[in-house]
């Protein structure tokens, strides 16, 4: 990812600025208002949760690269390529009822100079579990890897590759910009296919899972910065990353422009079946995912502030969003929070740690969060 364009990776780019600035901050970390309980930890940069129907805890974890290398071309401002190491380290998590967990599939993990990346979500559609994965892009050395860019199902069998979002994205760069493609949100549709942000293409796309055909619903341009000056772009890509559906056959996507990252820039867009984009909420920040709970409104996941000196730490939090654009903050004070799930009794799974050191991460739980009290709500 270029850290100023911020459109070859989504959190592998933010990892790298977190770890590097975070030494910097000198804010002291604001309190957290809920205590959560460790599903799960020692993860390596988890992106996603999700909580399949027979209750259990499922995580998709990035990973930490491997012992192989290939190299990229220099990004902006650099005359070096960059180096890239992968492996199979990116995992799969299960946790049951009772709180084992298992690694039930490794998947391809790639650590360039801003970080890894691996799995990225996961959802259920026919009783059949989907992980989209992987970044890809345009000059690489070697051909694609396995499991990078694409979208799998993960079965008795094993894991299968289902659709190439990195193909699809070679053969028609929707957006016209530099050829790259980081297979991200995802979501099982009320109309039975799945439904795939790329975050690196800046697009949404449609898969039918029997035969893998990719279609294109929509492109995000990009979006203007406010007093863009000396090293700050006029316009940042618009990184799509979360899908949610409510009842009325929209998806609706969370879009986490690239640098500056300026707090409030973020927001979810409705797109109606004909591809048509609406502003629906407004005034967010980082925006890594978005999700129904059971009780019909939607939750934002923000990963945290960003200022001139990097990260504040332990600024990420998480929001409900009620028709009109209307913003409840119900947790707040969150390590780099990336993903949220729910069960049926409104308790929330988060992710926390995404864009943290190798090991930090964790899947903390809140018990019935779609009923608690916002701490902040505004219009």
């Amino acid at each position: 990812m270029s850290l100023r364009r911020h459109q070859t990776s989504l959190m592998g780019g933010i990892t790298a600025l977190t770890l590097t600035l975070l030494a910097g901050c000198t804010p002291a970390p604001p309190p957290i208002n809920h205590q959560g309980s460790v599903v799960a930890q020692g993860l390596n940069g988890p992106q996603g949760v999700y909580v399949g129907s027979d209750g259990a805890v499922w995580i998709a974890d990035s990973g930490t690269g491997g012992p192989n290398s290939f190299t990229t071309p220099a990004g902006p401002g650099s005359t070096d390529p960059t180096v890239n190491m992968y492996g199979n380290t990116a995992r799969i998590i299960r946790v049951n009822a009772q709180g084992a967990a298992t690694t039930v599939a490794t998947l391809t993990s790639v650590a360039g100079a801003e970080g890894p990346e691996g799995a990225s979500r996961l959802a259920e559609l026919g009783g059949k579990l989907y992980i989209s994965t992987g970044h890809w892009g345009d000059g690489a050395s070697i051909a694609q890897l396995p499991q990078t860019s694409v979208l799998l199902r993960l079965d008795d069998s094993g894991v299968t590759q289902i659709a190439n979002a990195w193909t699809f994205e070679a053969a028609q760069n929707p957006d016209g910009q530099e050829k790259d493609s980081h297979a991200y949100g995802l979501a099982a549709g009320p109309d039975g296919q799945l439904w795939m942000t790329d975050a690196g293409a800046n697009d949404l796309l449609r898969v039918n899972p029997a035969t893998g055909e990719i279609t294109l619903v929509t492109v995000f341009d990009n979006l203007p910065n406010d007093n863009p000056g000396p090293g700050i772009p006029p316009t940042s890509q618009a990184v799509p990353t979360g899908i949610a559906f409510l009842n009325d056959g929209a998806a609706y996507v969370s879009l986490l422009p690239g640098f500056p990252f300026t707090p409030g820039s973020s927001k979810v867009v409705r797109v109606a079946s004909d591809g048509t984009q609406t502003d629906w909420a407004t005034g967010l920040t980082m925006t890594t995912d978005l999700t129904t709970g059971p009780d019909g409104n939607l939750y934002a996941v923000q990963l945290g502030l960003f200022g001139g000196q990097g990260f504040t730490p332990n600024t990420g939090s998480v929001v409900r969003l009620k028709a009109g654009g209307v913003k409840e903050t119900l947790l707040t004070g969150l390590d780099t929070p990336t993903s949220v799930a729910f069960n049926q009794k409104g308790d929330a799974f988060i992710s926390v740690g995404g864009a943290a050191a190798p090991g930090t991460g964790k899947v903390l739980r809140w018990d019935g969060l779609t009923s608690k009290s916002p701490v902040a709500a505004s219009d």
